[in-house]
Order: C-alpha cells, then structure tokens, then sequence
C-alpha cells in the first residue's frame, strides 16, 4: 500500500516540470470547463487524445508517461480544473465571465472561443485538514482560453487536493485508449459541440 505521503511526493515531483499544459474542453451537458483525462469523444465517433505537455496533455497521458498511478492521476485530475479564487468564484465556471463570447456561460461559438490549457503554479504542501496524518497539494491553477476575436486570456484560481493511499496501476486498455487514439494531439471537429451562429446568434 502506497501512503498518502508517497503519492503526495511522487505527484508534486511529476508537476513541478516546467510548462506542462493539460488540455481542457467545455462539458456539453452544463457547460462546465473540465480536464481530458482519457481522451476527448467527439460525435463522429472517433477519440482525440493528447500526450504533449506543450500543446496540451490528457491527465491519463501525463500519468502514464510519467510512471504515476491511479491514485496520483486521480488528484491531478482535481488540481488541473478545479479552483475558487478569492471571491469564491468557480474555475470550471470561467466561461461565464465572457458571456458575449461563450453562449450560456458555456458553449463555444464556430470558429471563435474556446478553452485552451490550464497549468499549475505555486505548487506546495501542507497538513490535511479534513484527513489527520495525511498531506495536501495545494496549488494555483489557470485556465488558458480564448475570445471570439481571438484574444487569450487567462484566470487564476486556488486549488487543493488530498491524495489518497493505493497504489493501482493504471490499465492496459486506459494506456492504449490514451496514448493511441483515433487522433493524437489534433484539434477535435467543430460539430462535436453545440455551436452558437456568430451573426445570427441561433443554436
């Protein structure tokens, strides 16, 4: 069994590489900006994955390359998309900030915004709270994303995570759906989201 204190050493180890980038998308069902931890699915069919830490990575992609276990992937999965800044905003909720931008605060318009990346920064450790003996990550995540006019832009939030014991290796058909998708690393197919029409403002 692999203590809480391993799989916080192992992981801080992996993320603190320079300029890791993990690629995110925009739920379809309530619009939410989330982490690709396999591979994206789009309606055509076919899986788009991603295994470059400078274009973008898949959460799964990064453990696998980087000799972590389910466990370690599991809190990464939470540190890479999940955040409040110091309002108490929701980092999986940054799309409602551009509301001319993202229809409903959520789906992208055609040809126009989208999410992009989020990376980690300020990566620490501290006593759990909620967990005695245990230790959390703590960290500060940004969301990359873009305008309709093509604008980058980026948020800050403040993320934690308590990871927990184990350690289960990852699975051969996760590794293989990862890292040998239909599509490696290309930008998924504009019909694999609800688009908003630019001009006209219909769905």
């Amino acid at each position: 069994m692999t203590s809480n204190a391993q799989n916080v050493k192992t992981l801080v180890k992996a993320i603190k590489q320079p300029n890791v980038r993990y690629k995110l998308y925009i739920d379809g069902g309530e619009g939410l900006v989330d982490s690709v931890q396999t591979v994206y699915k789009g309606l055509n069919g076919k899986t788009y994955g991603y295994d470059d830490s400078n274009k973008g990575t898949s959460i799964d992609a990064f453990a696998i390359n980087n000799g972590l276990n389910a466990q370690q992937a599991e809190a990464l999965s939470t540190l890479s998309v999940w955040g409040e800044d110091k309002d108490g905003n929701d980092s999986q909720k940054v799309t409602s900030l551009y509301p001319d931008d993202f229809d409903r605060g959520g789906y992208p318009y055609r040809d126009g915004s989208d999410v992009d990346y989020s990376t980690l920064s300020n990566i620490k450790t501290a006593p759990s709270e909620d967990k005695k003996n245990y230790t959390k990550i703590t960290a500060d995540v940004t969301i990359h994303l873009h305008l309709i006019d093509g604008t980058k832009v980026s948020h800050t939030y403040q993320t934690e995570v308590t990871p927990g014991e184990g350690n289960t290796e990852i699975d051969d058909a996760t590794k293989k759906e990862a890292l040998h998708a239909d599509f490696m690393n290309q930008p998924w197919p504009e019909n694999s989201i609800l688009y908003k029409d630019k001009p006209t403002g219909e769905s």
